[in-house]
């Protein structure tokens, strides 16, 4: 499946800051597409997106686990580098 931004949410301040910013996302995609490349590409745009930026966060549920990721981004292009998994 695709990235549903309605269940994507903030969970902190999104103020004009460098400080990373958290939010959750829920969906029954399963782990390894949520991972797959491009998936959370979209939300790195700051027109129509979040403006996800480097070191900010994403709590992660998905049909068969949970997740923290921490996101990097560089040239719209989202990648998950260092993630925490929860059993």
């Amino acid at each position: 499946m695709a990235l549903d931004t309605s269940n994507f949410i903030p969970m902190s301040a999104q103020g004009n800051s460098n400080a990373p910013r958290s939010f959750s996302y829920e969906t029954t995609d399963a782990i390894a597409v949520v991972e797959a490349a491009n998936y959370f590409d979209d939300l790195a745009a700051t027109t129509g997106g979040f403006g996800l930026q480097t070191n900010d966060f994403i709590f992660c549920t998905m049909s068969d686990g949970t997740k923290i990721y921490q996101v990097g981004v560089s040239s719209g292009v989202v990648t998950l580098p260092i993630e925490v998994a929860f059993a």
